[in-house]
């Protein structure tokens, strides 16, 4: 996956809004081992020490991404009171992660998410959908 061409960052940041106009959706960014990621400046999520939190311990869930990837590891859930996190493997250096309200339908939001990941592999030219 390579994200220096500034039109592929732009449909990149396009796809995390979309994600985001859903209500439950707090926030969302496309991590990569040992980078910030890119991360839309509308995320909603008000508690800012738990997005700092979540951004600093990305990195450290490459090393399971790797290790589980070969398996088709499909998602990471972590559950933290009023919020669920969801980290989707893009690659074995690439991730989407979301985080939305743990009583909202997960079912609707696992949809969305999918899709947001199959769009991110047509732009990553991964294509495996």
């Amino acid at each position: 996956m390579v994200l220096g061409e500034n039109m592929q960052r732009e449909d990149l940041l396009k796809i995390l809004e979309d994600l985001l106009l859903l209500d439950d959706i707090k926030a969302v960014m496309v991590a990569k081992q040992g980078l910030d990621g890119i991360v839309p400046e509308n995320n909603k999520l008000k508690d800012i020490d738990l997005w700092r939190t979540i951004r600093d311990a990305t990195d450290d869930i490459f090393p399971l991404i790797d290790k589980f990837y070969s398996y088709q590891l499909d998602r990471f859930y972590f559950e933290l009171g009023e919020y669920t996190i969801v980290i989707v493997p893009i690659s074995r250096t690439f991730a989407l992660l979301v985080v939305f309200e743990s009583l909202a339908n997960s079912g609707l939001l696992d949809v969305e998410i999918e899709n947001s990941r199959r769009k991110i592999l047509e732009l990553a030219n991964l294509g495996k959908g």
